[in-house]
């Protein structure tokens, strides 16, 4: 049996630093094309920046929130529950998301698009100078001629070459120097919560946040616009492909190749900007266009050549070290939580964790019968020992550094041989067979012993701990998966029947003297 666990836990994850470059590089291409829609819009549609910026937050939001629901609305409740998470996210939407949209768009409206391109992209500067603080290095030799040319090539192309150009107001160089700052907490603030719940979560939630914030102060009802089939077109195209895709490709940039890649290869956007004006607008491209392009080109080679694993520590900096699916939005999915089999080590925290559980059910009114807990420390013993019993664990962190161990937050059970005692139960209608074959053959699986942390409730640990069960349940070759609960306990029962599992009455347990008790019976069948 214990083969069967360790066959059934997850495969070694891999680095995906050049999938993270390749959808840096997109969100770049994609902002570069909401460049240019924007420009469309002020300039000869006449619509305010202010305008344009609540409208497109907004709707952006509606379409990241909308997919949520449909992909994974289980997530965004947990996200919901979580007040750390939610904190991040605040963060991210008033420093990252709609400070980045504000001051960029301020200092180009002090000055011209080209000297607030450059200025924005300063942040670099900061977001490297950062990272290398934050991991105790000092930038590595192609990060810093990366660095050079990405700089030098968005001058190139922001200015045409004009140094003279850079002589701009005071209000353009005061808000030029916030977007860099902005950028700079764009790329870095989101990291954590985007491991933990995605792209879509993520960038909805922020985007909803910083939308609505502006909304209340500029109140985009009472600006006067011409709503033309135009506008309706070319602001569509602009949420679409320069909002949704532009934000969720480079947040999966940061997720799996770091921030300080993904900032560097993200500045492709003014050559995308470039060429997709010069298609689109009819916008004349100089030699000096070209060079600033080569340039960048150049930078994006230095930056995406193939290195050693990154040091401990640095996985989260210059490239993940896991294999996160893209675009996915559950926490569980994702690597966050993790599931593996109860070691002598854990003894200790197991029963911790299990103190908790029964602290929770008394809370709701449940007491156990009799002087002894369930379960004893000798059958937890004996479970760890046959390698069924399993705990769920996160990253062990101190302040925002990895401290490189893990904690543990939830606990429980899966015996691919069954339940004796459901063998000799009464009054549950099973969904597998009824009677109980010989030993060591039943068809289901029993979970037991399900219990999370009072510090890692409400943040979807008891979904995944349903999760990991099936899967270990399937990976044993077993039809379905029982389990029974206490009748007063409503939060665990609507838990499983929210997971699908099927509710098969009240059954009556009874141990090897013939001592009865009465459970909720509950079964998932697939």
């Amino acid at each position: 049996m214990a083969g069967q666990t360790a066959i059934a836990q997850a495969a070694p994850r891999k680095s995906h630093v050049a999938r993270g470059i390749a959808f840096a590089a997109l969100g770049g291409i994609c902002w570069g094309f909401s460049g240019t829609c924007a420009q469309l819009m002020t300039s000869e549609l006449g619509v305010p920046v202010a305008w344009i910026t609540c409208v497109r937050l907004l709707l952006g939001a509606l379409i990241f929130l909308v997919a949520c629901l449909f992909k994974n609305w289980r997530s965004l409740r947990a996200v919901l529950r979580d007040k750390r998470s939610l904190l991040r996210i605040a963060a991210f939407s008033m420093f990252g998301v709609l400070l980045t949209q504000m001051s960029y768009l301020s200092a180009i409206s002090y000055t011209n698009a080209g000297t607030g391109t450059v200025l924005e992209r300063l942040g670099l500067v900061v977001i490297m100078f950062i990272v290398c603080v934050r991991v105790r290095r000092w930038p590595k030799p192609r990060e810093l001629f990366g660095l050079v040319f990405a700089l030098g090539g968005t001058f190139l192309i922001a200015t045409k070459g004009n140094i003279g150009a850079l002589a701009i107001p005071a209000e353009g160089l005061m808000w030029g120097i916030v977007s860099a700052f902005a950028l700079a907490a764009y790329t870095l603030l989101p990291g954590k919560v985007l491991a933990k719940w995605g792209s879509f979560i993520v960038t909805g939630l922020a985007m909803l946040l910083g939308g609505t914030v502006a909304t209340v102060f500029v109140q985009p009802w009472s600006i006067p616009v011409d709503i033309t089939p135009e506008l309706v077109g070319v602001m569509g195209a602009m949420v679409i492909i320069g909002t949704f895709a532009a934000y969720l490709f480079y947040l999966q940039g940061i997720t799996d190749a770091g921030p300080v890649r993904a900032g560097l290869v993200g500045c492709v956007e003014p050559v995308s900007a470039t060429v997709i004006s010069a298609v689109w607008l009819g916008t004349p491209v100089t030699p000096v266009d070209v060079a600033g392009i080569a340039m960048i080109v150049v930078m994006v080679l230095l930056v995406t050549q193939r290195e050693e694993a990154p040091a401990k520590g640095e996985g989260g900096l210059d490239g993940s070290p896991d294999d996160l699916p893209p675009f996915e939005g559950r926490a569980s999915l994702l690597g966050y939580y993790r599931s593996r089999p109860a070691t002598h080590d854990d003894f200790v925290r197991f029963q911790e964790v299990l103190e908790d559980g029964r602290e929770a059910l008394a809370a709701l009114g449940i007491e156990e019968k009799g002087s002894k807990k369930y379960p004893s420390e000798r059958r937890v013993m004996r479970a760890i020992d046959w390698g069924t019993a399993h705990v769920v664990t996160v990253p062990e962190r101190t302040g925002d550094e990895e401290a490189g161990g893990e904690r543990i937050i939830g606990v429980f059970a899966v015996d691919p041989r069954g339940d004796e005692a459901y063998g000799r139960s009464s009054g549950a209608d099973w969904l597998t067979e009824s009677a109980e074959p010989p030993a060591g053959e039943a068809p289901y699986a029993a979970l037991h012993w399900v219990c999370v942390a009072s510090e890692a409730r409400r943040r979807g640990v008891g979904m995944f701990i349903l999760g990991e069960a099936e899967r270990l349940a399937k990976a044993a070759g077993k039809r379905s998966l029982r389990c029974d609960v206490y009748e007063g306990n409503e939060p665990m029962r609507a838990l499983l029947m929210e997971y699908g599992f099927s509710s098969c009455g009240t059954a009556v347990l009874r141990d090897r003297l013939g001592r009865e008790r009465r459970r909720a019976a509950f079964e998932r069948l697939w």
